[in-house]
């Protein structure tokens, strides 16, 4: 009989070009395992630990905490991070400058607060970032200061990793679609020996879109290993490679409040603008059982990525004519280091969390730029632009040290959280002339949370935070903007379970309010700009049956300049999604999903009215043999016209993309 070959085995052996060898069949006596079901499958995930880091249960966090699981991400055909994060209350996605990942969560700007296993994820900061390796997507809404310092005025997202855990894993995707779309995924994983266990995750991608001479084209390497040290010892190495080739799309300009009305493939940059991006991470992560109720987590990233960008832009209208600039950044590289080390004791009417973490972030920044000749607003030509090169303009450090301390106290139906966090920030900035500037500080963020449960299904809570954030995420300084923003949180919601415990819902008013300095050249404060964002949210996750999975979102939001009155950039009112599959008995599944976006304005001042709008998208799979699936993902079935997002402040008036017309993907997957 031919002996059986582990699909890790099998698929780096493909993978790389190798013979496959033949071992002889083993006999292994393993020690006893105890085996944990998840009590959520499919959209829902029972005890997200983004919210406070420990093993509390989802209905007794104080906060609002949003989990996308794989299982909905491979429905809805995600190949982005903006396509994982459809559905979510109170996050909506922005231009990111056509080359990147970025959002908005409760109105305020979430580009610096993204998260790799609960460490900053700062190499993907100018990327679309691969959904490859992760196991699911966790949003905290609201300022998060407490647990994770510096940031999250509106919330951060954090991206878990999946694991070599010791299953014979073997998922190969392969996918067509419309725009000469092409891509494959492999995922395969199991054990190495007795105490190793090894995966890998790879995807490479190219493809056009919707508008002229934009393509993309990457490809992403994830190999992780997992050493089992004895019963109390799990030690993770990760390590991520992504090189990413993307045409930067800068949108179309905007006239007498309004974007241009031409069709959504019309291109206003160059042929030969590009970004190029090589990125390196390297992870790891020791956990250590010191007890029965003790554990000790430390982790360790460093990042590593260099980045060009050409990007022709559109600067200002007038009459029929469109000025346009060229403007070249790059990172030289750019690197960041992060140390992180908490101790968690769990009990059932207890858990404690100390922690301390430190990152390091450093960029040497190229930038150039030159006007362009103009082109005719209504009728571009595709053309080439003078490219200006990449000249060195500053170097940039942030460090940043943080303690933390949370506690929740559970008595009988009430739990109390108590948290706070002491952050020593540093950021210093030298430019190409040699002049430099420094900021520093040292700020306290605390945490206070009420949960009252009256049944297993059902609860109560309320909550208020204060967060410090960085102006420009610690990127770059600014005299004008010398002091950090403040930002406080008041939240009220209520959780429950319904269908068996299959179905999450959660509701929550809240109001958050912020503080932006302004400062004159000594560092003194001489303004303060105060903003705030409240509103409602409303979400339900999970199964109604065995075979209904349901995501459903939505959020009002009032958002303002205290001062002028005038809605902040790019954030709408109302959004709302639906999305929801079921499953035959008979291998055919059918889902889709609708997703309305209030209007919003592009600009500080409401200068471009964008308008709202309403996208359909429609799935369907065939299983057969459990093994093998074909899908189909229809995006934007009614073939809906409507402005995507702009980039931030003035410079968005005339940067409004255009979403995607009716499109469509067609995926194999194989599953061992």
């Amino acid at each position: 009989m031919m002996p059986k070959l582990s699909p890790l085995a099998l698929a780096v052996s493909l993978a790389c070009g190798l013979p496959v060898t033949v071992m002889a069949d083993s006999v292994y006596t393993l020690d006893d395992v105890l085996v944990e079901a998840e009590l959520y499958q499919g959209y829902a995930e029972y005890a997200p630990t983004s919210g406070t880091k420990t093993d509390l249960a989802w209905q007794q966090v104080p906060q609002s905490v949003s989990v996308v699981s794989r299982a909905e991400m491979q429905d809805k055909g995600a190949i982005r991070l903006v396509d994982a994060l459809e559905g979510v209350a109170g996050v909506n996605n922005t231009l990111g400058e056509g080359s990147r990942d970025q959002f908005v969560i409760r109105g305020f700007d979430a580009l610096n607060d993204t998260y790799r296993d609960g460490l900053r994820d700062d190499g993907g900061f100018q990327t679309f970032r691969s959904l490859a390796n992760i196991e699911r997507v966790e949003v905290v809404k609201g300022p998060a200061g407490a647990l994770y310092g510096r940031g999250s005025a509106g919330g951060i997202i954090n991206l878990i990793s999946k694991r070599a855990d010791g299953r014979d894993v073997l998922d190969v995707n392969l996918s067509a679609g419309s725009e000469s779309r092409l891509g494959s995924r492999l995922d395969a994983g199991g054990k190495l020996s007795d105490s190793l266990n090894g995966r890998i995750n790879l995807e490479w991608r190219e493809g056009d879109s919707h508008v002229d001479e934009v393509d993309y084209s990457d490809y992403f390497i994830a190999p992780t290993v997992r050493w089992e040290l004895g019963q109390q010892h799990t030690l993770d190495l990760d390590l991520e490679l992504l090189h990413q080739e993307v045409t930067p799309y800068r949108g179309v300009p905007s006239v007498d409040g309004r974007p241009v009305d031409v069709p959504v493939e019309t291109y206003y940059g160059a042929r030969n603008d590009l970004q190029e991006a090589d990125s390196q991470r390297l992870a790891l992560t020791h956990k250590l059982a010191l007890a029965e109720d003790w554990e000790w987590i430390n982790r360790a990233a460093y990042n590593r990525i260099t980045l060009e960008q050409k990007g022709t832009r559109n600067a200002s209208v007038s009459g029929d004519q469109l000025a346009q600039t060229v403007n070249n950044f790059g990172f030289d590289p750019q690197t960041s280091a992060t140390l992180q080390s908490e101790l968690v004791w769990n009990t059932d009417h207890n858990q404690l969390l100390m922690g301390v973490d430190y990152n390091e972030f450093e960029r040497d920044f190229t930038l150039s730029k030159l006007n362009a000749p103009s082109q005719d607003l209504f009728d571009p030509v595709s053309r080439d632009t003078a490219n200006p090169g990449f000249t060195p303009s500053r170097e940039n450090r942030t460090d940043s040290l943080g303690y933390y301390l949370q506690d929740v106290v559970t008595l009988g139906p009430w739990s109390l959280l108590g948290g706070m966090r002491y952050d020593r920030m540093a950021l210093e900035q030298e430019t190409s002339s040699g002049q430099s500037s420094a900021n520093d500080d040292s700020k306290l963020s605390p945490r206070l949370g009420l949960v009252y449960t009256l049944n297993d299904q059902l609860s109560f809570y309320g909550s208020w935070g204060r967060s410090w954030q960085l102006p420009y995420g610690g990127i770059y300084i600014n005299p004008s903007l010398a002091q950090f923003f403040r930002t406080d949180l008041r939240e009220l919601g209520v959780k429950s379970f319904l269908f068996e415990d299959r179905l999450m819902l959660h509701g929550a008013l809240f109001r958050i309010d912020q503080q932006q300095p302004k400062t004159n050249p000594d560092g003194e404060v001489i303004a303060r700009s105060e903003f705030r964002h409240q509103g409602l949210e409303l979400e339900a996750r999970g199964q109604i049956t065995d075979a209904w999975n349901i995501a459903a979102g939505y959020s009002y939001l009032e958002a303002e300049d205290r001062e002028s009155g005038f809605r902040p950039n790019d954030v709408s009112d109302h959004l709302f999604s639906l999305w929801t599959s079921y499953q035959t008995d008979f291998g055919l599944k059918v889902g889709g999903g609708v997703k309305y976006v209030g209007n919003r304005f592009a600009g500080n001042d409401e200068a471009v009215e964008l308008g709202d709008y309403t996208k359909v998208d429609l799935m369907a799979a065939y299983s057969w043999q459990q093994r093998h699936t074909l899908q189909l993902n229809i995006d934007n079935v009614l073939n809906e016209k409507y402005i995507l997002g702009t980039t931030s402040g003035g410079s968005g008036m005339h940067q409004l993309g255009y979403g995607a017309p009716a499109q469509w993907m067609l995926s194999y997957r194989y599953q061992l």
